[in-house]
């Protein structure tokens, strides 16, 4: 009964030590065919953005890696917007109201599209970890899928992404 609860015990272990990457989509496979509702409550459909590459962030208002990862990305948006790369950012279980409060807060840079997502495209991308950064290149595959990424190195692999698509 003791090696069984050590057993169990070193499995959860495990689980809980696998990194966001350990979920992640694999570079260079198709991004899954996923729609939502914009903050002003429209629908919205991704491969409306096929052709462009793409900047995706997934997290909440009231995660602070997610708030410092919006930080990065706000110091990028001059490269972001020159580039026409489309910076869309998925909320999952947030409100309108407390979506919009955040960016009178912070003062960043409003993306391109604002995603409200009730647990629908989480689940289909298996978000477990947030926040969660995608590049969707423009023929609309998987160019990365993980953690969060300093700036340097976030820029690094969106000019990476322009130049080898």
């Amino acid at each position: 009964m003791l090696k069984l609860k050590f057993i169990i015990t070193l499995l959860i272990i495990a689980v809980f030590s696998l990194p966001a990457t350990g979920f992640a989509l694999k570079k260079g496979d198709p991004f899954p065919p996923l729609s939502g509702t914009t903050l002003q409550g429209e629908p919205f459909d991704f491969t409306s953005l096929k052709g462009q590459p793409i900047l995706l962030k997934l997290g909440t208002t009231w995660c602070p890696t997610c708030t410092q990862q919006s930080e990065i990305i706000d110091q990028l948006h001059n490269f972001i917007t020159e580039n026409k790369i489309k910076f869309v950012e998925v909320f999952i279980q947030e409100s309108p109201k407390t979506v919009l409060s955040n960016f009178s807060k912070t003062g960043h840079h409003s993306p391109d599209v604002i995603i409200m997502d009730q647990g629908k495209i989480a689940s289909k991308l298996n978000i477990y970890l947030i926040p969660r950064i995608v590049l969707i290149d423009k023929n609309f595959n998987i160019y990365r899928d993980g953690e969060p990424i300093g700036k340097e190195d976030l820029k690094q692999e969106l000019q990476k992404m322009l130049t080898e698509n």
